[in-house]
């Protein structure tokens, strides 16, 4: 399937692989053109001169819909996509249930995401991708930036283009911030090392991977939250006022000089902390250096809380998931899989270990066969039970494991932030303004 619109005179085609007979084509191509629309708006203002966009005479989507996949691929002129084919939108769908499948706000996110990269990676770009070396890795401390900061965009501009509400964007902006603070790895390693250490460890995942590092894509995206209103409480800025002075950026003397590049400006780590002080002052480039080369993630804790709340949201604490709040990560089918043991946590106390089943628990003279975590709470009364035995298989043998249960509001039980809106005039100020 194919299709296009245009864009302040730039085509923009849409080629679909794989879709179902009932796929919706008018619809994707109507709110990728709204996303479209609302990144140019971010990057070049409503109205962008003639020839001010860095498109070719076209940008092509590529979307290969397939069972069960998702990913995306930026190019200077188009981009590769994957998606699951229940994920498209469908023809004869109510207009509530199109506004609220989950699947397809991913998919858009998606878009909105590789989209993005038009401007972010593939002209604005780390000095260390100045030329690209195909043969091998290639080292940057600044993937918080180039796809942290995107990350955080990619929903934003979904808002801008009425194609989610508020609620919504607060939901998805909610789970960002839980995956980073449930990341013990956040507390080990900064963001620019985990930018650095791509190659050797984010693309490289074991079982102990979430306590050793954190993504630099959620918590890039925290950061860029956590920027975002600072310059709009501190300064008068907005992040987008930011990101459009990286991309006016450039080199005043021949240190700040990098290799030529024919397609976009090449820019260090040092000159994006220069750029931020220029535009918003010291203070605000210092605090953007300690939250990107420190491990005390402030912008992920108290001083997140306080800016959220100045932007008319409210946080609250709600008891986390039973898996978080025993620190696991699991697979769960005729047997509760161990994939991950959180550092710090009841389950590493235990002594629980990856690649472990966990078959039962015994509590008191009872014992209950489990294939899932959530078994646990129609066996045993979480809240009154202070600890049991959990029988696990590990190397042929079977174990017993004492584990002790934190309550849902114990004190230093995992919790997990909740946002809602407080000060709807304040939200829309934020979500709205450029």
């Amino acid at each position: 399937w194919r299709g296009q619109f245009e864009v302040h005179g730039v085509a923009h085609q849409f080629v679909v692989a794989g879709a179902p007979e009932h796929f919706d084509g008018a619809r994707l191509l109507a709110d990728t053109r709204r996303i479209c629309q609302a990144a140019i708006a971010l990057w070049h203002g409503p109205r962008p001169k003639r020839g001010s966009l860095p498109h070719a005479p076209r940008y092509v989507f590529m979307l290969n819909a397939v069972d069960d996949g998702y990913g995306g691929l930026e190019h200077r002129h188009s981009t590769a996509l994957i998606c699951a084919r229940r994920d498209l939108p469908r023809l004869g769908d109510p207009a509530e249930t199109r506004q609220m499948r989950e699947g397809y706000h991913t998919l858009l996110g998606l878009i909105s995401h590789e989209y993005f990269h038009t401007w972010c990676v593939k002209r604005l770009r780390p000095a260390e991708l100045a030329q690209y070396e195909l043969q091998g890795p290639q080292y940057t401390p600044l993937l918080w930036l180039f796809e942290g900061f995107t990350s955080y965009f990619d929903d934003l501009l979904l808002v801008r283009a009425g194609l989610i509400d508020p609620a919504t964007y607060l939901k998805l902006l909610g789970k960002t911030i839980n995956q980073v603070l449930q990341t013990p790895g956040r507390r080990v390693q900064s963001l620019s090392a985990a930018s650095f250490d791509a190659w050797t460890k984010y693309y490289r995942p074991d079982e102990q991977m979430p306590n050793l590092t954190q993504s630099y894509y959620s918590g890039g995206a925290l950061v860029a939250l956590a920027l975002d209103l600072s310059l709009r409480q501190e300064a008068g800025h907005t992040l987008d006022d930011f990101m459009r002075a990286l991309w006016a950026w450039r080199p005043t003397t021949a240190a700040d000089t990098t290799p030529a590049d024919p397609f976009g400006q090449p820019i260090s780590q040092s000159q994006v902390f220069a750029v931020l002080q220029e535009l918003a002052g010291p203070a605000l480039a210092r605090k953007l250096r300690t939250w990107v080369h420190s491990t005390t993630q402030q912008a992920a804790d108290t001083a997140l809380r306080g800016l959220l709340k100045a932007h008319g949201v409210a946080v609250s604490d709600e008891p986390a998931p039973l898996a978080q709040r025993l620190g696991l990560r699991v697979q769960e089918s005729h047997a509760v899989q161990i994939k991950t043991v959180l550092a710090g946590s009841p389950a590493e106390a235990a002594g629980f270990s990856a690649g472990d089943e966990w078959w039962a628990v015994e509590h008191g003279s009872r014992r209950f066969r489990i294939s899932r975590l959530e078994d646990l709470a129609h066996d045993v009364n979480l809240n009154q039970t202070q600890s049991l035995v959990a029988w696990v298989a590990r190397d042929r043998q079977v174990l017993p494991l004492t584990l002790r249960l934190p309550g849902p509001k114990a004190p230093g039980a995992a919790q997990v932030w909740r946002l809602k809106a407080q000060d709807d005039a304040q939200l829309s100020a934020w979500l709205t303004r450029h």
